[in-house]
């Protein structure tokens, strides 16, 4: 069960060191989804999953890091086409007169930032069952609906 934070930018603030699954910046409709996996599961949970979402987005920039191989991925970007780990390293959030101004330090990967007028937050718990060596299943905690590693809130 996909369940909201009431505290967006809590939720947003409490991220750093999770590993990031993905994020998609679409320019024309302004909007950025962000989704992490943090360290705090929740009870009963194995994974937790944090999904992100950023209204009126502007001046987005993606800030290269050191790692070459990171350095394709601009708009948009998923932990499923690499073999690389992306932590959310440090996070500054400043209010600013009606938006606030985020930059997220990603280490190697380098950074995200940009401005925006609200957030929204969500969570998902997940399950891990071994099926096979080195392969794992993914149900959702609350109703045991299996779950796409990679895609959490599909």
């Amino acid at each position: 069960m996909i369940r909201p934070f009431k505290d967006s930018t809590g939720a947003l603030e409490g991220a750093q060191e999770s590993l990031l699954f993905s994020y998609q910046h679409d320019p024309l409709s302004g909007i950025l989804v962000l989704i992490l996996d943090p360290p705090d599961r929740g009870a009963g949970a194995d994974r937790s999953f944090l999904r992100l979402h950023f209204t009126n987005v502007s001046g987005f920039h993606r800030v290269p890091g050191t790692s070459a191989d990171l350095q394709r991925f601009t708009e948009r970007y998923s932990a499923r086409e690499t073999s690389a780990t992306t932590v959310v390293q440090q996070i500054d959030i400043e209010q600013k007169a009606n938006s606030l101004s985020i930059a997220l330090s990603l280490g190697s990967f380098g950074g995200l930032t940009f401005l925006c007028l609200s957030i929204s937050a969500e969570t998902r718990r997940a399950r891990v069952t071994m099926t096979h060596e080195n392969t794992w299943a993914y149900q959702d905690v609350d109703d045991g609906k299996p779950m796409d590693f990679y895609s959490p809130f599909a």
